[in-house]
């Protein structure tokens, strides 16, 4: 269960007006230093009880932080080497990798101890949740297979084969299915997320090394790894078909997704007489390159930040973070952080970004800035009689009310609502057609768009028509 104490509960908007980005109230700042485990690889957060856990490759455990104060409750042993995370926010668990003795640990997220240990393939190098069944995937590097666990069970369903050393994985949410990345053999294996077994095989993508998938458009985006041309690979997650190549420069190094701004972000080096380090902004609507920013070097992680619309991206060979408008798509600060920083996760409770600094054994906490009441209100009136309010009742379970307002003055204005998961990710389209002028109300069920019900947690409503936008956050709460 939530605390519910701990679980921030402000409104949050966001406007692009024009080509000006939102001013914010103070800067991004690192608040606090955490002392981890030897060489700390990955992040996870868990919503469900404002925690943070770090995997600690050398010490061969995991780092659990409150997410309010920033302190460590305890730390669990696993597995050797413990490599990536994912939570499980259903049955609140965390699955944590173990690549070196092929095993994933399942800690429950109440207790903070491990459950049981289940054994998996080779050299297990990456994790999904599908939140459609229930179940988590495990690509194996070395045996080219896919683990697949019961999320409510803690025990192996089976094992599926794929490509040559497969290394990420992602989840299509829209027509349910699971895209892995095959390093080795140059190709996407694609898995039924019902039947668990592999229904197509995409092939080209050259040396797959990281996926995103991008709820807005259902695409899933792989970007290649060290191969000059670097491009990035488009799939349809209908029909698995390749529908564009976007050509980037040479190593990708980093992927994530903006749905709410439907872009794509690629973190990747490029070279013209000497090596530069660059984020390339891609346009989810047309598959296109918008912008390119430079970056500090080899950047290891992206991470979004619905809360206030900026992409963190940490710059493991210079010791910094940088932050990007995700509206106006350009840097506005970089922070410095640890000793070769690497993973990131948002604590999208406190607004909070956590940073691992692997050669220092840390962890970077970030305060995240917003806008003051005094800059929205004052934004907000530039384009007059749009409005979100709060939804009723706050936490809710599983009914809850949205109303808005539309400019009266106005013809009818094309108006969508939409609602996020903590990761970004679109769960459910509210509104998505013209709206007249006046006051309107919507009620949603807590259940995505496919009519299945989703899990507690904290999810973000968006509001946009003609130019106006406006985000809030509620709590889902069984």
């Amino acid at each position: 269960m939530f605390k519910k104490t701990s679980l921030f509960l402000g409104i949050l908007v966001f406007l692009s007006l024009a080509s000006t980005p939102l001013c914010f109230s103070q800067s991004d700042s690192v608040i606090a230093t955490i002392s981890v485990g030897t060489y700390p690889r990955d992040l996870v957060y868990n919503p469900n009880n404002n925690k943070i856990y770090c995997a600690n490759e050398i010490s061969g455990n995991v780092t659990i932080i409150d997410g309010t104060g920033d302190s460590v409750i305890t730390t669990v042993e696993v597995g050797n080497y413990p490599y990536v995370l994912v939570h499980n926010p259903i049955d609140d668990r965390i699955f944590c990798a173990n690549f070196r003795s092929h095993s994933v640990s399942i800690i429950d997220g109440t207790g903070d101890s491990v459950i049981t240990t289940v054994e998996v393939g080779n050299y297990p190098s990456a994790l999904v949740h599908n939140s459609a069944n229930n179940k988590v995937y495990c690509a194996n590097q070395g045996s080219d297979n896919v683990t697949i666990i019961d999320g409510a069970g803690d025990s192996v369903i089976t094992t599926v084969g794929v490509g040559d050393r497969p290394c990420a994985l992602v989840h299509n949410s829209t027509n349910n299915k699971v895209y892995c990345a095959n390093e080795g053999s140059s190709n996407i294996s694609v898995l039924d997320g019902v039947g668990d077994s592999v229904v197509a095989t995409i092939h080209d993508a050259y040396w797959p090394r990281s996926l995103a998938y991008n709820t807005t458009n259902n695409k899933i985006y792989c970007a290649t790894h060290f191969y000059w041309p670097a491009h990035i690979t488009v799939i349809d997650g209908e029909d698995d078909s390749v529908v564009a190549s976007v050509r980037i420069g040479a190593a990708l190094l980093a992927l994530t997704c903006s749905p709410s701004n439907n872009k794509i972000y690629c973190a990747n080096i490029n070279w013209d007489n000497t090596w530069w380090y660059n984020l390339t902004i891609i346009s989810g609507a047309n598959d296109s390159v918008v912008a390119t920013l430079e970056v500090g070097e080899y950047s290891r992680a992206l991470a979004y930040n619905l809360t206030n619309n900026k992409i963190y991206c940490s710059n493991e060979g210079t010791d910094e973070v940088t932050i990007i408008d995700g509206a106006g798509d350009s840097v506005i600060a970089t922070v410095g952080v640890g000793d070769h920083p690497w993973a990131l996760a948002h604590n999208s409770t406190n607004n909070k970004i956590y940073c691992t600094n692997t050669y220092d054994s840390s962890i970077s906490v970030i305060a995240c800035s917003t806008p003051t009441l005094a800059e929205q209100d004052e934004q907000i009136q530039v384009i007059p009689n749009f409005s979100l309010k709060q939804n009723y009742p706050n936490p809710f379970n599983p009914v809850t009310r949205i109303q808005y307002s539309v400019d009266s003055r106005q013809t009818p204005i094309h108006t969508t609502l939409k609602i996020y998961n903590i990761l970004g990710q679109k769960v459910k389209t509210l509104v998505d057609e013209p709206k007249t002028g006046g006051n309107h109300e919507v009620i949603w069920d807590g259940k995505d768009d496919k009519g299945k019900e989703l899990a507690s947690g904290i999810y973000f409503y968006q509001l946009k028509a003609k130019g106006f936008t406006e985000t809030k956050k509620m709590i889902l709460l069984k």
